[in-house]
């Protein structure tokens, strides 16, 4: 099981809500399964929308892999810490958040976290996965693998390219459903590199060019920076270097 925050926030809230309660996933096939576990996505929404910051909601994603076959109460117990943990001495009138379980096809699951970026008593903006976010997830997510035997993202037995079922990556699918309508594409794309970096899935240039394509982009020019464009359907350009990974 993993626990990662995503890099959306600056765009549509409204729209964020309805792809999670959807019927249909990125690449348009009917999805097995939508339940909404805690709040109302649409009241979410638009509390998010009606914010004046720049980043308006913050995303996450709660996965397991297939076999691991989380339990009802699992569930809801690691949302009821998920709670605890991100909103920290807080009153639950002082918050807006919705959490929604997506069935997959094979029996597997996965929770998605929407949630207003504002403190409701005060007005002010309340991020709660700043830079460095992972030190206080990371420590919850190993807490209930251990726990339940779960499958952990860094064990080195799951670190291969391609992982059918599992949604521990950002899917390619996801990625380029994402270049449509996240106003920073570049960061998209460097959270998906970084993801696949981070479960051994990119150890060089070649596997770098590899995952680019993947997700429908061209690869121009090869040299000490690597150029790319977004094929038929996607609308900027984007740059990726070394750096990048």
């Amino acid at each position: 099981m993993l626990v990662r925050f995503l890099s959306h926030g600056k765009g549509s809230a409204k729209a964020a809500a309805k792809y999670l309660v959807g019927e249909l996933d990125a690449e348009g096939r009917e999805r097995e399964g939508v339940e909404v576990w805690r709040g109302n996505p649409d009241m979410v929404a638009a509390v998010a929308d009606s914010l004046d910051f720049e980043r308006k909601y913050r995303l996450a994603v709660i996965a397991w892999a297939p076999e691991d076959r989380p339990t009802d109460e699992q569930i809801e117990a690691i949302l009821d810490e998920f709670e605890k943990t991100a909103w920290a001495g807080l009153e639950p009138d002082r918050y807006s958040w919705t959490a929604v379980l997506h069935h997959e096809r094979g029996g597997g699951v996965h929770v998605h976290i929407l949630a207003a970026q504002c403190d409701l008593q005060t007005g002010r903006s309340l991020n709660i996965a700043p830079p460095g976010w992972q030190r206080t997830f990371d420590p919850l997510r190993d807490a209930f693998n251990h726990e339940h035997g779960w499958s952990r993202p860094d064990d080195p037995k799951r670190a291969r390219a391609q992982r059918p079922g599992h949604v521990a990556y950002i899917e390619a699918s996801k990625l380029r459903a994402g270049l449509e309508h996240e106003a920073d594409p570049r960061t998209l794309i460097r959270d998906y590199l970084v993801q696949r970096v981070e479960h051994g899935a990119i150890k060089d240039r070649a596997d770098v060019v590899s995952a680019l394509e993947d997700v429908g982009l061209d690869v121009t020019r090869q040299g000490k920076e690597l150029h790319h464009r977004p094929r038929s359907g996607q609308r900027k350009a984007v740059a990726a270097t070394r750096r990048t990974v």
